[in-house]
């Protein structure tokens, strides 16, 4: 009994890390039309069997990505010249069997096949402001995570252990060099 006990404890702590790798593949600043930015990330591992599982269930995933924009080695002023987060929600709809991608400036981009619903929600292509990017010497840093709500004792451990939302996870940082 106190030998179940301790692994089902180990294996509820430890869930979080047995989920799959999330991490940043590819990080590139692209210039569109009239000076406008871009920055396409790639992540690889996103679909992890816990994240599909929760997802082919109907729970719409978030996923928040945060960019900064900094300067190389300020010394008097605050290297920080933008940040910002974009989120974009993932979902499947059980009645129409469609994939959704939801991004919050866009329209909903709509799915009938998982590869390329899978292709699809790996790229991110996020508008950056022009003005921080003139800068000299400055690069861009960028993370994708996906956090849940935190609750206090004792509906934190009632949540986590009733629902089957996939477990949260952080990807390094990735940084891009703005050349000038």
């Amino acid at each position: 009994m106190r030998k179940s006990l301790l692994i089902g404890i180990f294996l509820f702590l430890a869930s979080p890390l047995l989920a799959g790798q999330v991490h940043i593949k590819e990080a590139r600043l692209l210039q569109g039309e009239k000076d406008f930015f871009y920055l396409k990330v790639k992540l690889d591992g996103l679909f992890f069997p816990e994240l599909k599982e929760a997802l082919m269930e109907g729970i719409p995933i978030t996923l928040s990505c945060s960019v900064m924009i900094e300067r190389d080695r300020s010394i008097l002023w605050d290297p920080v010249l933008w940040e910002g987060v974009y989120t974009r929600v993932i979902k499947y709809n059980l009645l129409t069997k469609t994939f959704v991608i939801k991004d919050p400036p866009e329209i909903e981009k709509s799915f009938s096949s998982f590869e390329a619903f899978r292709r699809e929600a790996q790229n991110l292509l996020l508008p950056l402001p022009t003005r921080p990017l003139r800068e000299r010497r400055s690069y861009i840093e960028v993370r994708v995570y996906r956090r849940t709500a935190s609750l206090f004792f004792p509906f934190n451990l009632i949540y986590s252990l009733l629902s089957p939302a996939p477990a949260d996870f952080e990807t390094d940082k990735a940084r891009v060099e703005v050349e000038q």
